[in-house]
């Protein structure tokens, strides 16, 4: 599919967001610190967050802020995305380093699930004959609108906003720095879904939903892979102008190593990759300490 034409998708896709009023709503959450110390001080500040995004759909997410007063200029921030599933821990470790977190739950996921719902495991196929009804369509203007509301706070230093993510997380942390420019620094650990083409026959999770809807829906295959197209990684990676840092595992058939570097390649910013060779679909603290370190050089 013609890039342009998939970029012509996204500036009207980003502009039916912009018409959407965020109407923010942060609720701290009493004694959500586990880290007090012997005064009940607390190390930080912990809220849930209610925004409103594409086509009117409520989302929701933890918003983590270090105690005291923010630096000049404000807090630099990471917004840290899910993996495929419902959960991800708050990453206290990062605000330990002085980083505000949001952790944002797209569309239908974890918490916002009290807002819309959708069949988890079929998020991949659901709508997959219309990208403007595809799940993922409203999925990465969530994060866009995380976006949007990291920029708004006034602890915050808009000019430093980072995104985190492993596994489909690291997808959609790719993602959201290719759609908005806002993203200073992106860290993604295994990224999915990495090349459709290449993975729309995988017996592994996710991929095999694809595999399975196709062969239940033979006349739909044509349609289904093009709507795919829209929101491969790997094709909209070139956007991408921030420092990138990027995990593999060389055993992983969830997220093959191949399918990964396809989309490295795409990246024309700085960028950085670690390739472990005993890894399959996993997360080592080597690459926590790494990403870490990429923040803390690139926000």
């Amino acid at each position: 599919m013609p890039s342009d034409r998939i970029a012509s998708f996204w500036r009207s896709t980003r502009a039916a967001l912009d018409r959407v009023p965020i109407d923010a709503r942060v609720e701290e959450v009493a004694l959500s610190d586990p880290m007090l110390i012997d005064t009940a001080v607390r190390t930080r500040t912990v809220s849930e967050v209610r925004l409103t995004s594409l086509d009117n759909i409520g989302i929701r997410g933890w918003y983590c802020v270090p105690a005291g007063e923010p630096p000049e200029g404000g807090w630099p921030a990471v917004m840290e995305l899910p993996p495929y599933k419902e959960q991800m821990p708050l990453p206290l470790h990062l605000g330990m380093h002085g980083f505000a977190t949001l952790s944002l739950f797209p569309r239908g996921q974890s918490i916002s699930r009290k807002e819309w719902q959708v069949v988890l495991e079929d998020k991949i196929v659901h709508n997959a004959t219309d990208p403007g009804k595809y799940y993922y369509r409203g999925a990465y203007m969530d994060c866009v609108r995380g976006l949007d509301f990291l920029s708004s706070r006034p602890e915050i230093d808009a000019k430093r906003i980072g995104t985190w993510g492993f596994s489909a997380g690291g997808g959609l942390s790719l993602v959201t720095a290719a759609l908005d420019r806002r993203v200073a620094a992106a860290v993604a650990a295994v990224p999915w879904p990495c090349d459709f083409a290449r993975n729309a026959g995988s017996s592994a999770f996710p991929f095999v939903q694809v595999r399975n809807y196709l062969e239940r829906n033979p006349a739909q295959r044509e349609q289904v892979l093009q709507t795919l197209q829209y929101f491969d990684v790997v094709n909209l990676v070139d956007a991408i102008s921030c420092p990138v840092l990027i995990g593999g595992a060389t055993a992983d058939q969830m997220h093959p190593i191949e399918s990964t570097l396809a989309a490295y390649a795409r990246i024309p910013s700085k960028k950085s990759t670690l390739i472990y060779p005993d890894l399959t679909h996993e997360y080592r603290s080597d690459f926590t300490f790494n990403a870490l370190a990429w923040m803390k050089r690139h926000l």
